[in-house]
């Protein structure tokens, strides 16, 4: 079963991985963090963090809606996510190692 994690629990992994640094000076970081990339994302821009991966914003596919209802003319957007050579090497070389013991990524064999 996938394992997901919660801005709490990502707060407390960096905090115990950053013994000189307050939790509450963590939590900040963190959330400043996703606000910056939510607030760069919202004014059109692409994030990039090499090695990671790229974000950026991009026009949804909008089905065609019956007329009259309240929603035609409405744009939808979707946050795209390419990841970077570095994480794709990583996620690959854990792939890689579950089909040599016969797993798979999703926990199904």
């Amino acid at each position: 079963m996938k394992q997901k994690l919660s801005k709490t629990e990502i707060i407390d992994l960096v905090y115990n991985n950053t013994p000189n640094i307050q939790l509450k000076q963590v939590d900040l970081i963190v959330n400043s963090f996703l606000k910056t990339v939510t607030e760069k994302l919202k004014e059109g821009s692409c994030i990039e963090m090499r090695g990671f991966g790229s974000f950026e914003i991009l026009p949804a596919m909008v089905r065609k809606v019956k007329q009259g209802d309240s929603n035609s003319g409405a744009k939808k957007y979707r946050v795209k996510f390419k990841p970077g050579k570095d994480l794709r090497e990583n996620i690959k070389k854990i792939a890689d190692a579950d089909i040599e013991a016969g797993d798979t990524i999703d926990g199904k064999n």
